[in-house]
């Protein structure tokens, strides 16, 4: 495995959270999708995770549902949070089996 680490606001991350009662995104069975405009994860499989960091933590972490050139896709009532683990800002994404206490 080897899932992949987003750093985002803490406004994205809570509008993903939010989506998992009653979900009002477009797609009716709550289906998101993380578009990369550079450096596409190649190492990342539909077996892995995306995980999601902010405010200085990584808080948890969504299944990868299904992948695309540049996009991943993944469904909301999948969302696990973890115990936070502190983590600097990053751009982009990070792999992370560079983390200790993932994967």
């Amino acid at each position: 495995m080897v899932s992949i680490i987003i750093y985002t606001t803490k406004e994205k991350l809570l509008h993903k959270q939010d989506k998992l009662e009653g979900d009002k995104d477009k797609s009716n069975i709550g289906e998101y999708v993380w578009t990369f405009q550079n450096n596409f994860p190649k190492k990342v499989t539909h077996y892995d995770r995306i995980y999601f960091a902010t405010k200085g933590f990584i808080r948890g972490y969504f299944q990868i549902e299904e992948l695309s050139p540049k996009q991943i896709l993944f469904l909301s009532k999948t969302w696990k949070n973890i115990s936070p683990i502190k983590t600097k800002s990053f751009q982009g994404f990070k792999y992370a089996n560079k983390v200790e206490g993932l994967e």
